[in-house]
């Protein structure tokens, strides 16, 4: 049940008993983190023996291009910032996982919908599974986001 919950929009649909919010909502929209403290904490599993993989649900390239935010009113803002604000903490809660846990061997997968893809619109279901497909080639050709990937077990850089 939680999970169905977890798994809804709530600019679409109604919070359930007032008890059950978006998992996307706030700054845990991807669940690696929790994934891999519970292994290690309450499961006892050994980050070395361990591989988590982490499927994304499709980012938008994002960016704006020179001069379009100039024209910006107030109200076109919203949708900017609200896209950098999900993704930056999606990719924060994978960063978070490779400092704390850098022997994991950790994948994520994600692909950039280009263009982007309505949620509420089924016409773009048949290009919704197109990049489904493309997902799925990459998980079996271990093509990981190269977005946010390091080498399991190696460092990170140290900031300039």
């Amino acid at each position: 049940y939680a999970v169905l919950c977890s798994s809804t929009v709530p600019t679409y649909f109604p919070v359930v008993d007032g008890r059950y919010v978006d998992g996307g909502v706030g700054s845990y929209t991807n669940p690696c983190y929790y994934a891999a403290y519970e292994g290690k904490e309450f499961l006892g599993w050994d980050p070395e023996e361990t591989t988590l993989i982490s499927i994304g649900t499709g980012r938008e390239p994002g960016g704006l291009a020179p001069g379009e935010a100039a024209k910006f009113n107030a109200l076109e803002w919203l949708r900017p910032l609200i896209d950098t604000f999900l993704s930056d903490a999606n990719d924060q809660q994978v960063r978070t996982v490779q400092h704390w846990f850098p022997a994991l061997d950790f994948r994520r997968f994600q692909v950039d919908l280009d263009p982007p893809i309505a949620i509420d619109d089924p016409a773009g279901i048949p290009e919704l599974t197109r990049w489904g497909e493309v997902l799925a080639e990459m998980i079996l050709n271990d093509q990981v986001d190269d977005k946010v990937h390091r080498v399991p077990g190696v460092p990170e850089a140290a900031p300039a």
